[in-house]
């Protein structure tokens, strides 16, 4: 459902102000985010999305095809630092493993869980209209038929931080939790090209011309590391050199996947 947008109040100052600014609320996403073990080793997975995602939003809120009605930068900022705090509150609860941690897309109960802990976490360090679209933007961030800039923007960066060599990371990570082989990566990946699977997201989940062209760009090189993959897991290159040498293969062991 969508929701009004009241004029949000922009944020004074120079660029380092805003920065200066956002200091504190970086320390308190950081604390939040960073998930622990029961040895209190740190696991930066949830942290490192978020901060790929802020430098992401922060730049595309630029980008002069968004149209006259420009996102506030602050309120993109906060929205990014904070979007995916239900993913870490679902965890301290004892709800999810880390491995499941943005292993499927954040539902709406996670959006309104994380603008919760924004209130509750940075209440007194924004400005109560910057702190109200803020959660707005992440709570709206999930809706496609959204008209809010920020929410926008949030949501186009959200989706690009999925496309690419990052993604291939994230299966690689679940696959490596749940126990499957390497060869079930590459299968997935051919099965992606072979629907169109990538096409089909960049075209329904990113609405902003520029960041589709920046996915595409990403993907064709996730095509080479994939093909080079596959080149190495199979040794390819090395059966290449024998073969033009005149020497035969030696018969392939029974291992099945690996």
């Amino acid at each position: 459902m969508k929701r009004g947008r009241a004029p949000a109040e922009k944020a004074a100052g120079s660029p380092e102000a805003q920065v200066e600014q956002i200091k504190p609320l970086l320390a308190l996403a950081r604390e939040l985010l960073v998930l622990r073990d029961g040895k209190s080793r740190e696991d930066l997975w949830l942290w490192e999305h978020t901060v790929r995602v802020t430098r992401l939003a922060r730049m595309l809120a630029r980008l002069p095809e968004i149209g006259d009605e420009r996102p506030d930068e602050l309120v993109v900022t906060v929205a990014a630092l904070f979007h995916e705090a239900g993913w870490a509150i679902h965890h301290r609860d004892g709800q999810i493993g880390p491995w499941q941690i943005l292993s499927r897309p954040t539902s709406d109960l996670q959006r309104d869980l994380a603008a919760v802990a924004l209130h509750e976490r940075a209440g007194t360090l924004l400005a109560p209209e910057a702190l109200r679209m803020a959660a707005e933007t992440i709570r709206q961030c999930n809706d496609r038929r959204t008209a809010l800039p920020e929410a926008i923007v949030l949501s186009d960066a959200t989706n690009l931080d999925e496309v690419g060599l990052l993604s291939v990371l994230r299966q690689f990570r679940q696959h490596q939790a749940e126990g499957r082989p390497l060869e079930q990566l590459l299968r997935t990946w051919n099965r992606q090209l072979e629907y169109r699977y990538w096409e089909a997201r960049v075209n329904e989940c990113l609405r902003l011309e520029t960041a589709r062209r920046i996915a595409r760009e990403r993907l064709k090189g996730v095509e080479q590391f994939m093909a080079t993959l596959a080149r190495d897991r199979e040794a390819a290159d090395l059966a290449k050199h024998l073969k033009q040498a005149g020497l035969e293969l030696p018969l392939e062991l029974p291992l099945g996947e690996w």
